[in-house]
């Protein structure tokens, strides 16, 4: 690339770039970007990986992520007083309480983090490069979701609006010999990836001094040193690659025929990521956004680092699966020689009893197994917005686990602790009955003389200095929930049985005289009285009377999982049959007013939001958020993190502990399988689950890559104690 080319503001392509319209050359300042650039390697809390090869690898004093003088003064130049993130979701599924984390992270707290940010600036991405998969209504449902977050992008850009800009910086890398068309099917792509595989593991087994197999080394293909390599990478010109791509770009090739890869392959450092990453292919599919002007789409792996660049993000933040493609990304911009970001990877949010992968969310949403991305059971921001969680309770949980390097799972009753919280001091009080029982009251008349309707004050809000009230009506008939009626006396039961008084909440006690059956298999009729000889009795139960009911339909949501921590394989299979219940019962008449997702706390049965998408006047539908009181005690003193060094101990003692069990033995004696299975083959691995049932294929397979492991382990352990 030519020198006047490597100050982006003043290149020829920069007027193609969307972001040329709002980046400009601002006034010194020490403050903001170029603080952040000043920052000492120890002690920039969003620094990650130095890459070996930059200029100041190893050096104390700041990180210049391998920018030149120039480079890095103009991007100090433009961003001024300000520092920049991004949050760039890609449009292929609703945003999940994972992309709340990092929305968390991008928007607030790593500007926190930082600790002396004026000007912070976000930038809301749509990383929509895979025309296949998005789709307009995935757009909105983000722009949506990061709204009602509360979040205020900087700016919000689509990758799509730069597709003129990457195609002209694509040609300029064929130019500079650093891309080449190929046309290798992703069959013949995949066939060099597995002889490079290879070529690793004999690698790694010849430094350990170990057996290398004849099968191996035929994998590996040693006889040919390019078997790992497009046989297109060398044999056309700069000229012809060129030419090529233009065609690809004027829809001159079938679909899948040709792709524009990037010469990555020359450091032999075994990261598989750097193997000639494909940056364009062929798809003749309209954009949901720029419609089809393209019939060629750039990557994520050629897009995202472009882009952070041509944005000037101070920092691009991902998640840990991302730190093998760290290469890849400093490889493009050190390619085209244009500024580079600074890059940080934090850990995935892994919640108890749930999935994020976007694929198994996908498919529960094809399959029809929910209601659809926004069913109250999903993980979705939209599925957490419909049951009932607050936006404030969801960024009060990211903010509370933060960030870490290091892999760990959230208990699900962390994120109910805060959502609690917040509705506790949020969600008025109501009276309803989830399963209706009839109650007649035989002495209203002679209690309450001339009237057929008796009014009380019930508190919307118990304790508060707000002293609002909503009325409540008795009248002859009245409705409990069935839950609170037993037939026969039973120890700690305090609901209402033959001869036992209770109270009707901010109301009168009741004594059950009888019972009245009428049809075969019918609900009974209770009969009761009231009565002022027992001042306060234990049993305190909720009610309606005729004159209050209004019909509804309540849904009670459990997890969607049975499982605290779901298989990978076999996640199908540990989906909970009973995560939603419905019911047929009785609110108060004032719900008729209420809107949707308005939250309320229906007394002794939880809380409850009203359907943002089935809910009508006619037809109301409560969702259950949460249950009033949490099942499980939450530590929220316990340390959130452990330092890596102790993560390795630990793990370390747990090899140790591990090494003499034998592989036949290990799902026997092992407390975390012997008390799982009922039944063993000769090799000692499970085919029966505790209940005597066959294991599904799936979980066997499983079982033996665990079993493989600690083979490796045992036959160490026998090793050296034979040495020895």
């Amino acid at each position: 690339l030519r020198t006047n080319e490597k100050i982006m503001l003043k290149s020829e392509w920069w007027s193609l770039s969307p972001s040329s319209a709002w980046i400009k050359k601002k006034e010194y300042t020490e403050e903001g970007s170029r603080k952040v650039w000043k920052l000492e390697k120890s002690k920039d809390p969003l620094l990650g990986r130095e890459l070996p090869y930059w200029p100041n690898y190893g050096l104390p004093g700041a990180s210049n992520c391998g920018n030149s003088e120039e480079i890095l003064e103009e991007h100090i130049l433009v961003n001024g007083s300000s520092v920049r993130t991004r949050f760039p979701p890609e449009p292929n599924g609703y945003l999940h309480i994972g992309h709340a984390k990092s929305m968390n992270m991008n928007f607030s707290l790593a500007f926190a983090k930082l600790g002396f940010v004026q000007n912070p600036e976000t930038i809301f991405r749509y990383d929509d490069t895979n025309p296949e998969k998005e789709t307009e209504e995935f757009v909105q449902s983000l722009r949506y979701d990061v709204e009602w977050m509360g979040w205020s992008p900087f700016q919000v850009s689509h990758t799509s609006d730069y597709f003129d800009v990457l195609y002209a910086l694509a040609l300029k890398l064929i130019d500079a010999d650093k891309a080449y068309v190929c046309d290798q099917s992703a069959a013949e792509i995949e066939a060099c990836r597995k002889v490079a595989k290879a070529r690793l593991a004999i690698k790694a087994l010849s430094a350990e001094k170990k057996e290398i197999s004849s099968a191996l080394r035929a994998e590996a293909k040693l006889d040919d040193p390019d078997a790992d390599k497009s046989p297109y990478r060398k044999i056309r010109s700069v000229a012809q690659n060129r030419k090529l791509f233009q065609l690809m770009r004027a829809g001159a090739y079938d679909e899948g025929s040709r792709t524009l890869r990037l010469k990555m392959m020359n450091k032999g450092d075994g990261n598989l990521n750097m193997m000639d990453q494909v940056a364009y292919r062929i798809k003749f599919k309209p954009h949901p956004h720029v419609g089809d002007t393209w019939c060629i789409y750039p990557t994520y792996d050629y897009t995202h680092c472009v882009i952070d660049a041509l944005e000037h993000v101070d920092y691009s933040i991902c998640t840990l699966e991302f730190e093998t493609r760290r290469e890849s990304y400093y490889w493009v911009l050190d390619a085209l020689d244009i500024y580079r970001p600074k890059v940080f990877e934090m850990s995935r949010l892994n919640l108890t009893y749930t999935v994020l992968s976007k694929r198994k969310l996908t498919k529960l949403v094809d399959s029809k197994r929910v209601r659809g991305w926004d069913d109250p059971r999903m993980p979705t921001i939209s599925g957490m917005r419909r049951r009932g969680f607050s936006a404030k309770a969801i960024n009060a949980f990211c903010t509370d686990i933060g960030v870490t390097r290091n892999e760990n799972h959230v208990e699900y009753e962390r994120l109910e602790h805060f959502v609690r919280l917040d509705l506790e001091a949020t969600a008025k009080r109501r009276l309803a009955v989830k399963q209706p029982l009839r109650v007649h009251l035989t002495n209203f008349n002679d209690k309450f003389a001339n009237t057929m309707v008796k009014s009380f004050n019930a508190p919307e809000f118990p304790g508060s200095p707000n002293d609002n009230h909503y009325q409540v009506n008795l009248t002859p008939t009245v409705y409990i929930d069935s839950n609170d009626f037993q037939a026969k006396e039973v120890d700690d039961f305090f609901g209402l049985t033959i001869g036992k008084v209770v109270r009707l909440r901010h109301c009168v006690n009741i004594r059950c005289d009888s019972i009245t059956r009428t049809e075969k298999n019918a609900a009974p009729i209770l009969n009761c009285t009231i009565v002022d000889d027992v001042l306060d009795p234990k049993g305190k139960i909720h009610w309606l009377s005729e004159a209050d009911i209004t019909a509804c339909e309540f849904r009670d949501y459990d997890h969607l999982f049975k499982t605290t921590k779901i298989d990978d394989d076999d996640w199908e299979n540990q989906l909970n049959p009973n995560s939603e219940k419905v019911f047929f019962g009785f609110v108060h008449k004032s719900m008729l007013n209420a809107k949707p997702l308005e939250s309320v706390q229906f007394e002794r049965l939880g809380y409850y939001v009203v359907d943002s998408k089935d809910s009508t006047p006619e037809a109301l539908v409560f969702n259950r958020t949460l249950d009033l009181r949490s099942t499980k005690t939450v530590d929220l003193t316990k340390k959130k993190e452990r330092s890596r060094k102790d993560e390795q101990e630990a793990l370390r003692l747990k090899k140790e502990s591990l090494k003499s069990i034998s592989p036949t033995d290990m799902f026997k004696v092992l407390d975390e399988y012997k008390a799982l299975y009922s039944a063993f083959d000769n090799d000692g691995l499970p085919t029966h689950d505790a209940n005597g049932e066959p294991l599904a294929k799936s979980a066997i397979k499983k079982l033996k890559k665990d079993q493989a492991k600690q083979k490796k382990l045992y036959d160490a352990f026998l090793a050296s104690s034979s040495a020895t």
